[in-house]
């Protein structure tokens, strides 16, 4: 993976007869990678991303300097492997209110005087009453904490 950025692109390169070109912006490390691959006859395929990439390319450029093997996540970031499941940490498995946090001031509409439990789905007053979206984080862990 190489990472660019567009350093110009004019209406009568995107429209060549032989395909679509534009010039790219490589660091000086990866313009050797680059001019290596190319000379072999690699083809590039380019991905844009709707982020500004300056913003995240310091990110990227360690994140490429790590090997595959010391990559935390790296069987699901780079092989795009299901994750496991992953059960609940036992500090908040070890008792039946473990895992309940009192929310009502931040949440007035909660049910059950305001105990928010992080192992259970995530309340539907919340979700519908747009206090809060979608599910809550231990909305996998209850349902294998069900399936049990």
């Amino acid at each position: 993976i190489l990472w660019a950025t567009v350093a110009h692109r004019s209406l009568d390169l995107l429209r060549a007869a032989d395909g679509p070109r534009l010039d790219v912006a490589l660091s000086e490390a990866q313009h050797r990678s680059f001019q290596l691959a190319q000379s072999r006859g690699a083809r590039f395929q380019m991905l844009e991303s709707p982020v500004f990439f300056d913003a995240t390319r310091h990110t990227l450029t360690a994140l490429q300097r790590i090997s595959a093997e010391r990559l935390p996540f790296s069987q699901t970031l780079l092989a795009c492997a299901p994750v496991p499941v992953v059960e609940p940490p036992k500090y908040l498995s070890a008792s039946a209110d473990a895992d309940a946090w009192e929310m009502g001031g931040v949440f007035p509409s909660l049910p059950g005087r305001g105990t928010l439990h992080l192992l259970q789905p995530w309340p539907r007053s919340l979700s519908q009453g747009g206090q809060g979206g979608g599910q809550g984080g231990g909305q996998a862990w209850a349902g294998r904490k069900a399936a049990r």
